[in-house]
């Protein structure tokens, strides 16, 4: 900085001293004009000291520049070379973060490829249902409960018929549905396991990776701390970063400087006399203007830093909120399985109870799928218990309002599943009724399905039909609709022919107003110059004779400079070649700034993404029990963006680092240009002084030289007098040719005002012409074809009604066996289609009959059951229930034993890791405290080094320092929450393995009054008075929604009766 600002000073000063030399000059011109006719030769002494003087000073300047110019020259080449390397290294960055993108969508892809095969494994009943139709694409689902060797006559029904048979193969089916989803529950909550274990593992990697970062991080400040004090560093520092201000300065004000030069390159070529203060002034203010812009570009970066500095913030914001939805997540599915327990053995239970059609082979059946809970309920345990132990890491400041707010919607869930759980019972009851009457009913009721299957298939045939005529009618109305489409595209085409019209008439209109306007300046502009030349012919006239007497002497110097202009013109086409390629190179860098704005902006999509993808896990997770699988799969994906993210921020701060040390390399290598220009600045001036003596001599000898010009001179002057008068006159006749233009200019305006009025009053004429023809067509158009839509819309309706009644005589016809009278009664009269009232009407009748006939048969069917076969089967599944209820118990026992082990052990682990922590934090606070005596040392040394001030804006690193100091201070004080959490979490887990201590209590109590009631059952006549029911006598018939709010009261009594 101190060099940069006594250069400065020192090129003021040559300024001031150059500008002081010129008015000396002026000023014995002007005073040899006035003192011409005193004394003649103490005038031409002047005249040639002033001459002489003159032509010394734009000898050296001249000679200075070509020195500089050269100079400059190897400079740029010295620049264009580190530039190169730049651009190579910029260009292997590139690539390298092309390639490692390409990676990460590969495996993005991967990934969801493998989502997408996992989740095939998880297929419901629903999904093989839709494959029945045809038997070569039918899954079979792996349950031991449905015999899939019968034939599968109870294929799915379109919605389109109008009548609906009962299927009696639906109660196997809903029993079987209840197994699937029980095993669909057990393959997701085995991957929860997995995708638990999996995060368990990355956490735990990550824990490590942040050790080691942090042990490295320690042994470089004790080795830092080793090599030099903190003074001697700070010195440095200061040093180093005076040095690069420097050069980036004089780096920019040499590219401001050169882009100047480029632009008035031409005006230089022009003017080959132009004088040397007046070129000092314009690098003085090029000078500034690259101060300014170097300014600004130190806000942008700057700027750019704190975007960076924000983006990293949220990352981590973001991804703890991840971490405590996870968590919250992972809670509320535990406590859902806690509360599922009991219902999932009230439904087992009643599965047992219903499943009659395998005496033999129910036993071990009930086994298995005892086993099958007793596993889930055992994964569902250690998954709670992981659970737990991740939360006890994820705890953070904005726990509690997230607490609060899922604790709301835990509560809206228990009510929804409370809810559900009544309607599960109440289908099972029902399931319960319809399997024992179900065997009985199918062999009668298979006539019946096959009738139905014929009446089906040929109502399916003509509703085929009537589809096709729909199509077909619609494929004619849009016909009609594409050539309405194509007639005003017409039109438009038209409209926009008259509008291009009309703006190309525009268009010529400004042109002319345009050219007239630019006349009317160029005449101005003329009329100026002649007034501007009268002045300076009135000047000239007076400085004639002057110029006269100098013109000899500095032909020879406009001979030496058009020698200097050549070589300053090679000179420049070598240094446009330049600057184009540092234009180049600057629209390289800029491209390169607006790569890195484009990632900040994805980054903050990502983040936006991320955000909405949080939203839509909380509005799912009310529907938690049916949509368990699609939950998994939008955790994976954030998972993914969330690693995605490290990776680009990874990226981000990689390419950073590059920029930095490319920036201190090119600051290093201007400072060495700084430093080459202050020495040839003062090797020019030592020159100059010399040159001025010299000059001085020549000078003296010149003068007599000049006497003899002066009357040569004189003689010119005369000349130039005869031709002022002869230009006097070529004024005058421009002038009257002015005049005449301008009185032209007018005319042509009045005439172009008229053109333009009819103009408007025809295109005015042909808009209302145009619209009202539109209009005309349109309202024809549409009134056929509306005549015709009726007359198409009459026809149909009628076909339509008719085909209907045949239908609905049809059915009935394959219902009646003694009811013929009734069907005459009822049979539609061939007049009715043109009356709807009357059509509709009959209609109902017949709907009517049916239902009656349909209701005449379920009451004939179930007169026909008995209970006898119902009540052997209760009694054997109370035996088989009794048992399993057993082996069960053992089981659960077992498996709790084996959860306070592994609860004991995950506690010695918890202790050991809070301990490490501990030792952590320990060491944190040492190094905290070290940090802060160095930068105290630091700043004392700086408060005591003198005339320093513009240091002041130097002091960014120590508040970084001073930042990270705070950072290191959040960090330790989040770790000492973590651990407190964990302690807590500790308790809790004391107080539940208590809480399953009692749970086993009532496990043993619970088979003992499971046992004390089957030893009560075993009287037949109570059993058999209690199982009696009413609601077995009633027919079979499909579940509807009032059935489930009726049969809400019985929802509890499986059991008890």
């Amino acid at each position: 900085m101190s060099q940069a600002m006594d250069t400065s000073s020192e090129s003021e000063s040559f300024g001031k001293k150059v500008r002081g030399h010129r008015p000396r000059g002026r000023e014995t011109h002007r005073r040899s004009g006035r003192d011409r006719g005193r004394v003649s030769g103490g005038r031409e002494d002047v005249r040639a000291a002033e001459i002489s003087d003159k032509i010394s000073t734009l000898a050296n300047t001249l000679q200075d520049t070509s020195r500089n110019l050269t100079k400059v020259d190897k400079m740029l080449g010295q620049y264009r070379d580190h530039a190169d390397d730049q651009v190579e290294a910029m260009t292997l960055l590139r690539e390298s973060l092309e390639d490692s993108i390409n990676q990460l969508q590969t495996r993005r892809l991967s990934r969801t490829n493998g989502v997408r095969s996992s989740s095939v494994s998880s297929l419901h009943n629903s999904d093989l249902e839709a494959y029945s139709g045809s038997e070569e694409k039918r899954f079979q689902p792996t349950s031991p409960l449905k015999d899939y060797g019968g034939s599968h006559k109870g294929r799915r029904r379109s919605q389109s018929a109008g009548v609906h048979f009962r299927d009696s193969t639906r109660a196997a089916d809903d029993i079987h549905s209840v197994h699937q989803t029980l095993r669909d529950l057990y393959s997701d909550q085995q991957r929860l396991s997995d995708d638990l274990d999996r995060e368990i593992l990355r956490r735990n990697r990550s824990d490590i990776d942040t050790r080691r970062a942090m042990e490295n991080l320690s042994e470089h400040m004790t080795v830092s701390q080793r090599q030099d004090s903190v003074s001697s560093r700070v010195e440095r520092r200061l040093q180093e970063l005076e040095r690069e201000m420097n050069t980036e300065r004089e780096r920019e004000r040499r590219a401001e400087w050169r882009a100047a030069r480029d632009d008035d390159q031409q005006e230089n070529l022009g003017r080959c006399q132009v004088r040397p203060d007046e070129r000092e002034d314009a690098l003085t203010a090029r000078l500034l203007r690259a101060e300014r812009e170097k300014s600004k570009m130190e806000q942008e970066l700057g700027r750019a830093r704190r975007l960076l500095e924000q983006s990293e913030d949220r990352r981590e914001s973001l991804v703890q909120q991840v971490e405590n939805m996870r968590g919250e997540l992972l809670r509320t599915r535990a406590e859902k399985t806690a509360v599922h327990r009991p219902q999932t053995e009230t439904s087992q239970l009643g599965a047992q109870l219903c499943s009659s059609h395998a005496e033999r082979e129910g036993d071990r059946d009930y086994s298995e799928l005892e086993k099958e809970v007793a596993e889930l309920r055992g994964q569902l345990n250690k998954a709670s218990v992981r659970s737990e132990v991740e939360e006890l890491r994820r705890a953070l400041e904005s726990k509690e309002r997230e607490n609060l707010r899922l604790s709301l919607q835990v509560k809206e869930f228990s009510s929804d599943m409370e809810g559900r759980e009544e309607q599960h019972l109440r289908i099972l009851d029902q399931l319960k009724s319809m399997q024992s009457r179900g065997q009985t009913e199918r062999k009668e009721m298979e006539a019946l399905v096959l009738e139905s299957a014929r009446s089906k298939n040929e109502l399916k045939t003509r509703a085929q039909e009537a589809v096709r005529q729909w199509r077909a009618k619609c494929r004619r109305l849009q016909k009609e609709l594409e050539d309405a489409e194509v007639q005003g595209r017409l039109h438009e085409e038209k409209a926009l022919q008259v509008s291009r019209e009309k703006e190309s008439s525009e268009a010529q209109l400004k042109t002319l107003s345009q050219q007239a306007e630019a006349s009317r300046r160029e005449l101005g502009e003329a009329l100026g110059r002649l007034a501007l030349r009268e002045a300076e012919l009135h000047r000239k006239g007076v400085e004639l004779s002057e110029a006269h007497q100098r013109q000899l002497a500095l032909q020879q110097e406009i001979r030496e400079v058009k020698e200097a202009s050549a070589v300053l013109h090679e000179e420049s086409q070598r240094q446009t070649s330049t600057i184009a390629r540092l234009r180049e190179e600057n629209h390289i860098l800029e491209e390169q700034a607006d790569v890195q704005a484009r990632r900040l902006h994805r980054d903050q999509e990502d983040k936006a993404e991320l955000q909405t993808t949080l939203k839509q896990m909380t509005a799912a997770h009310a529907q938690l029990s049916l949509r368990l699988a699609e939950e998994e799969n939008a955790r994976k994906d954030m998972q993914r963006a969330t690693t995605e993210l490290q990776a680009k921020l990874t990226l981000l701060q990689e390419e950073r680092t590059s920029l930095s040390q490319q920036l201190q390399l090119e600051r290093e290598v201007h400072q060495k240009e700084l430093n080459n220009m202050a020495a040839t600045v003062k090797d020019d001036r030592t020159r100059k002084d010399r040159e001025v003596q010299e000059t001085l001599r020549l000078c003296r000898q010149e003068n007599d030289e000049l006497s003899t010009q002066l009357r040569e001179i004189k003689a010119d002057a005369v000349s130039d007098k005869e031709l002022r008068v002869a230009l006097h006159i070529k004024l005058d006749r421009m002038k009257d040719e002015c005049d005449k233009l301008v009185a032209q200019l007018h005319t042509k305006d009045d005439a172009y005002s008229l053109l333009q009025r009819k103009y408007q009053q025809l295109k005015q004429e042909l808009k209302d012409k145009v619209s009202v023809d539109e209009q005309r067509r349109v309202s024809e158009s549409e009134l056929l074809r509306l005549e015709k839509k009726i007359v198409t819309m009459e026809a149909e309706r009628e076909t339509v009604l008719s085909s209907l009644g045949e239908e609905l005589d049809a059915v009935c016809r394959s219902l009646v066996r003694n009811g013929q009278d009734k069907l005459q009664v009822i049979s539609q009269r061939p007049g009715l289609v043109k009356d709807p009232h009357h059509w509709l009407a009959e209609t109902k009748t017949k709907l009517r009959w049916l239902s009656e006939e349909v209701r005449e048969r379920d009451a004939k069917e179930r007169r026909l059951r008995k209970q006898h076969q119902q009540t052997r089967d209760e009694l054997k599944a109370l035996r088989q229930s009794r048992s399993s209820e057993q082996e069960t118990l053992q089981q659960r026992l077992d498996q709790q034993e084996k959860l306070l082990l592994s609860l004991s052990t995950e506690k010695k682990e918890l202790l050991e890791r809070s301990r490490a922590k501990e030792e952590e934090m320990r060491s944190f606070q040492d190094r905290v405290l070290d940090l802060e005596m160095n930068t105290r040392i630091a700043l004392e040394h700086l408060e005591s080094v003198p005339e320093k001030h513009c240091l002041l804006d130097d002091f960014k690193d120590l508040e970084e320092s001073r930042q990270q100091m705070a950072f290191v201070e959040q960090r330790c004080g989040r770790y000492k929450e973590i651990v407190r959490d964990l302690q807590d979490q500790l308790d809790e887990s004391k107080r539940k393995i208590q809480e399953y201590r009692e749970a086993k209590l009532d496990a043993t109590s619970r088979s003992l009054r499971l046992a004390a009631l089957s030893s009560s059952i075993k009287g037949p006549s109570t059993f058999l008075s209690s199982t009696v029911r009413p609601d077995c006598l009633s027919p079979p018939r499909r579940l509807t929604a009032t059935d489930l709010d009726d049969a809400q009261g019985e929802g509890s009594r499986p059991l008890t009766h």
